[in-house]
């Protein structure tokens, strides 16, 4: 029976890096029920619980090597981990697992990764010398792999495919958990629901007034408004921010300790999305729900051309009655919308899925 070792950002109590890696293992098990998972992660013991297969100490070089070396294939899972943004040591480290691999002659596979921000020369070369050796990479987008292209990675296969969240089915998902936390949440949850997902950036302060006023719009055309952070705590304190300037009352922020199968319930549930993180638009499409998007990173802007959904702009330039007015008209055409993303969705699933596709053809030449 073969074995993979998945790498990515795991463990980190981030919704969107849990639904990435549910998606891989959904879609690897799909193609091959007897395939045996395993996963490096900061906390393996809550990601064993949580996703049913092996987890391992991501910071334990020992543990690495020995994982490896018992492994057919390292699949650095989806996200994007080429990226110096949030921290110069990200490439490093990723690209120091793969080295590892190649060095113990493991193949390698990039799923269904974007790529950057890389700000810094160190990186860039890096991954030119490093990536340069991976057996197949497949991309979330075109940009992506052009992205890779343009830092010097031209030896090695780069296949588009799509996000592996694209391949989770909706019908997996219950309907139970989310029903009953927002039964908990709204005095009338039978109201159409909008979930609103923010997040901190830089320095920007301005956005917030504008989704503020957006979400008052939604309250006083009868929906229950959810602020529904994807990354636990950092999201909390954007969303408080953000209801404290609302000038209409009942908006409602799901703060409770959920898992990320919590969250998918609780968006199952919703009439429409407005999103920052990239991972409740890419749910929001794979449960057919329309949604806006608000730009904060490039990765954003490319999920939601490829959804044929609306983007409302970038954080620095949000224009409030040019929100309104998107908004009016999406929400008043909504069912056109639903169709209209239903059908992206279909096509994206199907995309999605050739990345395991990949992985599998690998793992056996």
């Amino acid at each position: 029976m073969s074995r993979i070792l998945i790498s990515g950002y795991y463990g980190f109590n981030n919704a969107g890096d849990d639904v990435v890696l549910y998606g891989i293992i959904s879609s690897l098990k799909r193609e091959q029920p007897n395939i045996s998972l395993a996963v490096l992660s900061n906390q393996p013991d809550r990601t064993a619980e949580l996703f049913g297969i092996e987890a391992y100490d991501r910071w334990s070089f020992g543990t690495i090597v020995r994982e490896l070396s018992r492994s057919d294939m390292l699949v650095m899972g989806g996200g994007t981990l080429m990226q110096d943004v949030t921290s110069p040591r990200s490439v490093l480290y990723y690209l120091g697992i793969v080295t590892i691999a190649k060095l113990l002659r493991k193949p390698v596979v990039f799923y269904a990764q974007g790529f950057g921000p890389i700000l810094k020369p160190l990186s860039r070369q890096v991954i030119k010398r490093v990536v340069n050796h991976v057996d197949v990479i497949t991309v979330r987008d075109y940009e992506s792999g052009e992205d890779f292209k343009a830092c010097g990675v031209k030896k090695a296969p780069i296949h588009v495919t799509a996000d592996p969240a694209l391949t989770i089915s909706p019908e997996d998902i219950s309907d139970a958990r989310g029903k009953e936390l927002l039964h908990g949440l709204f005095a009338d949850p039978d109201k159409p629901l909008v979930a609103i997902s923010v997040r901190d950036w830089k320095q920007e302060q301005a956005f917030k007034q504008t989704i503020a006023k957006a979400a008052d719009w939604f309250v006083l055309r009868g929906w229950n408004v959810l602020f529904l952070p994807m990354h636990v705590p950092s999201d909390l304190a954007p969303s408080k921010e953000i209801m404290e300037q609302m000038t209409q009352p009942g908006a409602r922020l799901l703060d409770a300790p959920v898992t990320f199968h919590d969250i998918m319930s609780v968006l199952k549930q919703c009439d429409y999305v407005v999103g920052m993180r990239l991972h409740s638009l890419i749910l929001a499409c794979m449960l057919r729900i329309p949604f806006i998007g608000i730009s904060y990173d490039p990765k954003i802007d490319r999920f939601v051309e490829r959804a044929g959904m609306p983007n409302a702009g970038h954080i620095t330039e949000l224009d409030e009655a040019q929100l309104l007015a998107l908004l009016a008209e999406k929400i008043d055409g909504l069912a056109a919308e639903i169709d209209l993303v239903t059908e992206h969705s279909r096509v994206l699933a199907i995309e999605a899925a050739k990345s395991s596709e990949l992985v599998l053809q690998a793992l056996r030449t």
